[in-house]
């Protein structure tokens, strides 16, 4: 797996003449880039095995190695700098079902209290004799804090049977911005949805979606999960909104369950909502 880079300022005085200690929470697997004003001469960790440094350039790279607590020191022309280094257990959930057609659920659940723009999902999948016909990594967007959301990953059907369970995913990197403050605003979307019904063999869902922020922007995905009479989920569909703060919007998509496509077998949907808004 490999970390994902974020780049940071620290917020230092211009003289940096003084030792300053700032606080840094990152997650398992995280590496951020940090520029100290000055000439960087060396970097330290007194505890190399929860979060390392090293120098390249300009520029010292922290990864977070492991859950626990570190200090980094980084020493320029104009002083030290340092961070409290506390690195938090990158807990979130990924699991994969056969919805048929060459395709698969990967649902993705964030165990954490931070919301991540991007979560990398390594993916393996194996056929019914247990062989591995494919491995891939998968970028899932919007993992907002205590929720889950939905994607999905394909494979090829006519030339193997997959068995889901002897399928996995793992979240191994997320990406995030360390200068922003995330909020998950699910609630405050207020979302109506009109079925017409009136296409043969068609079902068109419009979703009409007002954030009620007064000064947020909200990131907005609904997850139309398409269930057979087995419950099996068996697609998904996706409506996006980027909301200003009192704004509504309208999308829409199709669901068609006529004998020659991939939802015939149709049976309900249901609609997974989740918001999150970045300060």
């Amino acid at each position: 797996a490999v970390a994902m880079i974020v780049t940071i300022l620290p917020p230092v005085a211009t003289t940096q003449a003084a030792t300053k200690t700032e606080k840094m929470t990152l997650y398992k697997g995280e590496a951020v880039n940090v520029y100290p004003l000055g000439t960087l001469k060396s970097v330290s960790s007194n505890k190399k095995a929860v979060a390392s440094v090293k120098k390249d350039g300009s520029k010292a790279v922290i990864t977070a190695k492991k859950v626990g607590k570190a200090t980094i020191s980084l020493k320029t022309n104009r002083g030290t700098l340092k961070y409290a280094v506390t690195v938090k257990k990158f807990d979130i959930t990924a699991t994969l079902s056969d919805m048929g057609n060459g395709y698969m659920l990967l649902k993705v659940k964030n165990n954490t209290k931070q919301t991540f723009t991007y979560v990398d999902i390594d993916y393996t999948i194996k056929n019914d004799q247990g062989e591995t016909v494919k491995t891939d990594t998968k970028s899932v967007s919007g993992v907002v804090a205590g929720k889950t959301v939905y994607d999905y990953v394909y494979y090829d059907s006519y030339n193997y049977t997959v068995d889901e369970t002897l399928c996995s995913a793992k979240a191994v990197a997320g990406t995030r911005s360390l200068e922003a403050k995330y909020k998950n605003v699910t609630s405050s979307i207020k979302t109506s949805i009109d079925e017409d019904t009136r296409e043969e063999d068609t079902i068109k869902l419009t979703f009409k979606s007002k954030n009620t922020q007064k000064k947020d922007t909200a990131h907005v995905e609904h997850y139309v999960l398409i269930y057979n009479s087995m419950d099996q989920v068996i697609g998904l569909k996706t409506v996006s909104f980027y909301l200003k703060a009192g704004k509504l919007d309208t999308g829409n998509t199709k669901i068609d369950t006529s004998r020659y496509s991939y939802y015939k077998d149709y049976a309900y949907y249901k609609v997974v909502t989740v918001a999150y808004s970045t300060i």
